[in-house]
Formats: C-alpha cells, sequence, structure tokens
C-alpha cells in the first residue's frame, strides 16, 4: 500500500479537526452527507453515506453509478458492461452486500471468474444513493447494503402541482447517440396521482491513454410507471412496474468475447400507513426476474460463433416494517420490528456446461431494534432471526441462526458525539457456493463438486467512531460535519474455493476456509456555507486471510477523496472539482498501480425551469484502472446536460 497516501489521508484528517480550520475551505465532498442521527431500522447502529437527488444533478450529473459509489469511503465496484456488483469494506459477492432497488432485493447471480452476484440500474432513474457500511445492514448481508431509490410522482410534482415533467438530454464524447430521460406525472385526483419515465442511452467504445482500445459500447432502454392511491385516514398504495434493457460485449480483452441481452423486469406492491394501533408501518409484495443471454464471439472477427447460454432469476419478496415510540420504566423507546422474507429461483441453460446451478433459494429473516433513550445518549438494541434454505439437482441445505447488535451514541459536549457498536451476522451459502457441479471451461479443466455440508459465514464486528457537528463555525449559517470511523470484521467459517483429495484424484469445491480479519478506517466530511462547500472521503483498508497470512485480494487499495465547490449569490450557478487519489495494490494476487485523476462540474440555472450542467472528466488525462476493474478507464472526457421542468 502506498506510504505516501497514507500520509495524505492522515494529514488530511488533521486538517478537518476543529483546530485546524483554516485548511477546511480546501477540501470537500459535498456530494456525502454524514448521517449521524437515526440508524437503519436493520442495524444497530450504522455508517451511512447517502447522495440525494440534487447532488445526483450536479456534482454526479450523467455519472455512472460506480462513479457515485467509489466516491464513498470504504465502498468501490467490479463489473463490466451493464453488469455491477458492490464491494464494501473488501467484502463482495454470493450476497455479502445486498442491493435493492426501491426495496426490491437485486439477487441474480452467475459463477465465472468475475463478480457473482451483479445487478443492472438505469442511472437517470435515481433519485438516491444510500450506502450503509458494517455487518447486519440486511438479512445475510456481512458486509453492508446499498439502497437505491429511484423517482416517484413526488420527486416531479412539487409544491402541490397537478403535473408536471423532468426531461434530460445529454451528450458527450463517450456517448454513441445522446441521452435522453423524461418523466411525467399527474394527479388525477385529490387522492390518485400516476407517473411515467423512459430512458434511452448508447455509450460508445474508447481508446484509453495507454492506447487500448476498450470495447465498452452498450445500449440501455428502461421504462418505470407508478400507480399512487391515498386514502382519508393516511394510508397509501402504491403499484409500479418497470423494464430495463441494456446489450453490451463482455469478454473481448480476455479473448473470449460474448454479445449480452440483459433483460430487468419487476413488479411492486407498496403500502404505507402512519398509524394501525399506535405503529407506522410500510410494507411491499414484488416480484424481480433477470435474464442474461449471451452469445459466443469470434475472438478475431467478433461474429457470432451461434454458440449461446442464458441465466434467469426470479425473485418473490416480502418487506414489512412497523415502528412505534413507547415509554416502558420511564424511557422513551423507539422500537422498530422487520419482517423480510424472499424465494430466488434460478434456470440455467448452457449446452456446453455451466457451474452456474439451477436451484432455488428461501430466505426468511425477522429483527427487532429497539432504540431507548439513555438522558443525552441512546443505547440501541437489535436481535435477528435469520433462516435459509437451498434446493437443486444436486442437493438440500438449510440452516438457522440468531444474530445480536448493540450500539451507543453518547454527547461529549456541544459538538462531539461518541459512537461504538458491536454487532453479529450471518450470511447463508449461496446456491453456486453449496450447489455447484461440474467441469471449469477449457483452457484449465477441473472438476468442481458440490459441498451442501458448508457452514454459514458468521461476522463478528465492532466499529468506534467520534463526530463532530456544528453550526456558524466560521460565519453564520455554515455547518461543518465531520465522522471517523475505526473497524474490525472479522469472519468465521469465510467460504471460498479450494482444492481437495490427491494429485491423481483431486477437484475442486466451496469450502469454510477459516477465517478472514478486515480493518479500517473512514473518514468523511463536509463543510457547506452557502456559497462555498467542501468535505472529504478516505479510506484506509487491511484485509488478511487469518489461514495462510495472505492480504485479501478484493480489500480495496487507500483512497482519498476531495472536492471543493462555489456557488453564486443567488445559487443559480455553481461550479467545483473533485480530486480522487488512489493508492497502489501490491501485496496480494491483483496487484494495480497508484492513480490520481481531477474532474470538474459546472451548472448553471438558465431560467427556474431549466439548467445547463457541464462535466469536464481525467482532465489531465490519465491512464489507470481502478481496483478490481480489467480495462483502463477513459482518459479526458466531457459531458453536456441540458435539463427541463415543467
Amino acid at each position: 500500500m502506498s506510504s505516501d497516501l497514507r500520509t495524505a489521508l492522515a494529514v488530511s484528517g488533521l486538517f478537518l479537526m476543529p483546530g485546524a480550520l483554516g485548511a477546511q475551505e480546501l477540501i470537500a465532498l459535498d456530494e456525502i452527507v454524514v448521517e449521524t442521527e437515526a440508524p437503519s431500522a436493520d442495524l444497530a447502529t450504522a455508517s451511512e453515506t447517502t447522495v440525494d437527488a440534487e447532488q445526483l444533478q450536479t456534482e454526479f450529473q450523467g455519472a455512472s453509478l460506480d462513479t457515485v459509489l467509489r466516491s464513498m469511503a470504504g465502498v468501490t465496484t467490479e463489473g463490466e458492461g451493464g453488469e455491477m456488483a458492490v464491494n464494501i469494506r473488501g467484502l463482495q459477492d454470493h450476497g455479502r452486500v445486498a442491493v435493492t432497488i426501491d426495496g426490491m432485493r437485486q439477487n441474480f447471480a452467475r459463477s465465472g471468474h468475475g463478480a457473482n452476484g451483479t445487478f443492472s440500474v438505469d442511472e437517470e432513474m435515481l433519485r438516491e444513493v444510500s450506502v450503509t457500511r458494517g455487518a447486519g445492514a440486511k438479512s445475510g448481508a456481512i458486509a453492508g447494503a446499498v439502497e437505491l431509490r429511484r423517482v416517484t410522482a413526488e420527486d416531479i410534482l412539487k409544491d402541490g402541482a397537478r403535473t408536471g415533467g423532468d426531461l434530460r438530454l445529454r451528450y458527450g464524447t463517450l456517448s454513441e447517440s445522446p441521452t435522453v430521460h423524461g418523466a411525467l406525472a399527474a394527479r388525477l385526483s385529490q387522492t390518485v396521482d400516476i407517473m411515467l419515465a423512459a430512458t434511452h442511452k448508447e455509450e460508445s467504445d474508447y481508446t484509453a491513454p495507454d492506447g487500448t482500445r476498450v470495447y465498452a459500447w452498450q445500449q440501455s432502454r428502461s421504462l418505470l410507471g407508478t400507480l399512487g392511491v391515498n386514502t382519508d385516514n393516511g394510508q397509501r398504495f402504491t403499484l409500479s412496474l418497470d423494464r430495463t434493457d441494456k446489450d453490451f460485449l463482455s469478454g473481448v480483452a480476455s479473448g473470449y468475447p460474448r454479445d449480452n441481452d440483459m433483460r430487468s423486469r419487476s413488479l411492486r406492491f407498496g403500502y404505507e400507513a402512519e398509524d394501525i394501533l399506535g405503529w407506522r408501518v410500510e410494507g411491499s409484495l414484488y416480484r424481480t426476474e433477470t435474464r442474461l443471454q449471451q452469445a459466443t464471439l469470434d475472438a478475431t472477427t467478433l461474429a457470432a460463433t451461434g454458440v449461446g447460454r442464458s441465466y434467469d432469476t426470479a425473485t418473490n419478496g416480502l418487506l414489512l416494517t412497523a415502528q412505534n415510540y413507547l415509554m416502558i420504566a420511564g424511557r422513551e423507546h423507539d422500537v422498530t420490528l422487520t419482517l423480510e422474507g424472499f424465494r430466488d429461483s434460478a434456470d440455467v441453460d448452457d449446452p456446453s456446461g455451466s457451474l452456474t446451478p439451477s436451484g432455488a433459494r428461501e430466505i426468511w429473516s425477522l429483527a427487532a431494534v429497539d432504540r431507548i433513550a439513555l438522558g443525552a445518549g441512546t443505547l440501541t438494541l437489535g436481535l435477528s432471526a435469520d433462516s435459509y434454505r437451498l434446493d437443486s439437482e444436486q442437493g438440500r441445505a438449510s440452516g438457522a441462526a440468531l444474530s445480536p447488535r448493540i450500539a451507543l451514541e453518547l454527547p461529549l459536549g456541544a459538538s462531539f458525539t461518541l459512537h461504538a457498536a458491536a454487532a453479529m451476522a450471518y450470511r447463508p451459502p449461496s446456491l453456486n457456493e453449496t450447489l455447484v457441479s461440474g467441469m471449469h471451461p477449457e483452457p484449465a479443466d477441473f472438476q468442481i463438486e458440490p459441498n451442501p455440508d458448508l457452514d454459514p459465514e458468521k461476522s463478528r464486528s465492532v466499529e468506534l467512531g467520534l463526530s463532530y457537528a456544528r453550526r456558524d463555525l466560521l460565519t453564520q449559517g455554515d455547518r461543518l460535519d465531520l465522522r471517523a470511523t475505526i473497524y474490525r470484521n472479522t469472519v468465521d467459517d469465510y467460504i471460498g474455493l479450494e482444492r481437495v483429495g490427491g494429485l491423481f484424484d483431486s477437484y475442486y469445491q466451496y469450502g469454510n476456509i477459516d477465517k478472514v480479519r478486515i480493518d479500517g478506517l473512514e473518514i468523511e466530511a463536509r463543510y457547506d456555507a452557502g456559497q462555498l462547500f467542501a468535505g472529504l472521503a478516505a479510506q484506509l483498508i487491511d484485509g488478511t486471510d487469518r489461514s495462510t497470512g495472505e492480504e485479501l485480494d478484493r480489500t480495496a487499495p487507500d483512497r482519498l477523496v476531495m472536492t471543493l465547490g462555489l456557488r453564486s449569490a443567488d445559487l443559480r450557478r455553481e461550479a467545483g472539482t473533485r480530486i480522487t487519489v488512489s493508492g497502489s495494490k501490491t501485496g496480494s494476487s491483483l496487484t494495480y498501480g497508484a492513480w490520481r485523476t481531477v474532474d470538474l462540474f459546472f451548472r448553471q440555472e438558465i431560467t427556474d425551469a431549466a439548467e445547463f450542467g457541464l462535466t469536464l472528466n481525467n482532465i489531465f488525462d490519465q491512464s489507470y484502472t481502478p481496483h478490481l476493474d480489467t480495462q483502463p478507464q477513459p482518459g479526458f472526457n466531457a459531458q453536456a446536460s441540458l435539463i427541463l421542468r415543467f
């Protein structure tokens, strides 16, 4: 790891402390909101970062989701073409990170040399991106959770308007054709509202600064429709349907190119009630379907060879939460109950033989969280009961466990707050680990056998954090938020692929390979004085396989992200820069060099209903490959945006 970057991170942390306020105006991350209040209902405590709609439209106008996520401490991504996987604090794959879109689990998975557990989303539809770091953020998630919220009628219909719309046009050096996104909403009556949104986007291939030709073309089309009905007694019923189609190439650089058609569909029924016997209730029933069809291409001509395969995953899910404020023994209790259940059905059609098994997985979870007021502090107690069942032609597996959590938030004076937490979490083995069976494709042909006796992974994590929040610090109305967190996550019975047997009768099998331990430091900060905003996101991560002493491949290098921005006096113009500094990774089988990039962004309100945006990315044309990527990123690129609201 880069000692220079570690020094920079340490110095940056010192500059952000209240004793060095003069330096705060030089470092920023306006897109990061440090959440230090109520944690997720599924977690005793959490390090949470949220990017809202305004920040998505300014600092990240038209950016890919991986750009947004990589601006957060402790988060990185992996993917190719239209697929993406998220890595939080060095862990990913097989459900270690739970990803939801509007509360719906994204559980598509297939075995391969890349990520195992990917999803696809239309970034233009997004209005909020929230990441919770830490064990137990969702059932089975020992690393954390990513929650993506898409546009709703409430986002479009402002100030009681009966109709409204949002039209976005974007075009840039990486665009094959202009990106067009539109959303229309209407209140049909005092109780009924509807919305329809659509996007067409086509990206182009590019040549990286080092001369590598990267086949990054992809075309995506998406539709989203919602219907909402409000009742006089504070209840709301919603129905949403969506589809996202993505076409892209993969495997060109490795010599095994494929044409990919990825089709995602979902149907969701939602329910909200402000008061049912004193409880605030939210619930949803949903079904998501993802189908990936791949056609093998000739490695030289990229012409279709006629060989294909397909992967289908359908998820039926239920999510129900109830919250109430109770007085027990003279103390205020904020109680949240969560019931979640989902069933995945995987169907694989691969004439050449697949290492992704067909079958079904069913998971149920019941969690209770109690936030207890202790004077100025808060004690949070949590307990979840989780169970799983796997079924396929290769066998069956099942299990259950209890996972406790505890956290404490303790004010230290007027501005400082101490955060401490300990949590246990439980990740059931996936179908692709437990019941996989077959021969690895040539040239590395070897047998992989199922292991229905796999034990679930068990995570034990601890966090200690210190936050500082103060208003009117340098000028009237400004605000500084700072949070530094150190953590340790130890995973027992970690599941990985290992060789079994002797020289002449060996095969591979997923097994419990003892322990991994991940230690880290995260710093997030934001300073906002209206016309000036500044902040920082930094991470130090060390991951070790305790059975071998080796560094984990998927723990990200040290990273520092800084942003500085200015707004005009009337707040109608905004300009800023984002600087990303990543250290090198050389201590594992995956090696990456250090790199730095500088991006610029600009936004100008033309009228109350129109605004122009411009982003200039990698302005120094640096050649770099982020951790977990296999292809170099684009050099200098630009994109212009026009947003119309009516």
